[in-house]
């Protein structure tokens, strides 16, 4: 076994399955083995992959394992195995033809993790894949077609980690993150580890947004005041939560520290505003402006377009 596919799912059967029939119609699964971690789904996940792809790997949870959990328990099964290299792939995510391939194949040349880029579905641009290091956060790096780039952590997207950055830095660190940053902390610390991080700028995938209310903008998203704070103090996925503090408080310091204060005063000086504004003036003032609202609004938009091209292809 030299390749593995570790892909962890929770009560997404439709898009798990599409997924598998994307990696399938482009022959993936003739040259590596592909393991779904089940994290304790209920909608018959796992019984539909065991109908549709019986040579699938699949590795259950009970509902508690989270990103990070599920990608460990699959990593450890397959370097357990004897593969050489391990990908990381979500299910939302659809490679490109060929971008496996060209993942695990720089990777074994340079013994680098290598990292894919992301193209959303709602907007069109690119927005998962390396992400560079700055004074108070990362940022994402683009890198074009026919080069390689270097970065200093990535997006847990489509990742290839080989052996050697397996054996060097280990698994993800869920006892601090087991959903939130557990990508990027691992990034950062193979980079500390002297493993070398590579963006392949050939290597592309289309994949999904989300309409998931954290990523909302705080000024002008519909959520309320209660989910808001709800969110960014999410145990697991809050980025003011204890695993968001302790990520940069790890890789950032004493600018860790002033990057939470000042997050902390924006989300109260933000949650006062929107106590004494209303959220039509407040969108009448600055949703051309709030990239975050535009994108938001692209992704539902979307959405709303998906919903009517199946009510139409369903009409007779």
């Amino acid at each position: 076994m030299s390749s593995c596919i570790v892909i962890p799912v929770h009560n997404r059967r439709a898009t798990t399955l599409a997924c598998l029939h994307v990696l399938k119609s482009q022959g993936v699964l003739d040259w590596a083995k592909v393991i779904v971690v089940d994290d304790g789904s209920s909608d018959g996940t796992a019984d539909a992959i065991r109908t549709e792809f019986p040579q699938i790997v699949i590795l259950t949870g009970d509902g508690n394992l989270w990103w990070g959990r599920a990608i460990n328990l699959g990593m450890q099964w397959a370097f357990e195995q004897g593969a050489e290299s391990v990908l990381w792939l979500n299910d939302d995510t659809h490679p490109h033809p060929g971008t496996l391939g060209q993942l695990v194949k720089l990777s074994r040349e340079r013994q680098a993790i290598t990292t894919a880029q992301s193209k959303l579905r709602e907007t069109g641009e690119l927005h998962y894949g390396g992400l560079r290091k700055t004074n108070s956060g990362t940022e994402f790096i683009s890198c074009p077609p026919g080069e390689i780039g270097v970065c200093d952590t990535f997006c847990g997207n489509c990742v290839c980690i080989p052996r050697i950055a397996f054996e060097r830095v280990g698994l993800i660190d869920t006892a601090r993150f087991p959903h939130f940053a557990g990508d990027a902390d691992y990034g950062l610390r193979a980079k500390e580890a002297g493993v070398l991080r590579l963006i392949a700028g050939d290597a592309l995938c289309d994949c999904s947004y989300g309409s998931a209310k954290n990523r909302q903008s705080w000024l002008l998203g519909d959520q309320s005041i209660t989910d808001l704070w709800g969110g960014c103090f999410h145990p697991y996925n809050g980025i003011l939560s204890r695993c968001g503090t302790r990520f940069r408080l790890r890789h950032w310091g004493w600018r860790g520290l002033v990057w939470l204060i000042a997050s902390l005063s924006r989300l109260i000086v933000i949650t006062a505003v929107r106590f004494l504004i209303p959220r039509r003036f407040l969108l009448r003032l600055a949703a051309h402006r709030n990239s975050t609202h535009v994108r938001m609004q692209a992704v539902q938009r979307w959405e709303v377009n998906q919903i009517e091209s199946a009510k139409s292809s369903s009409l007779p």
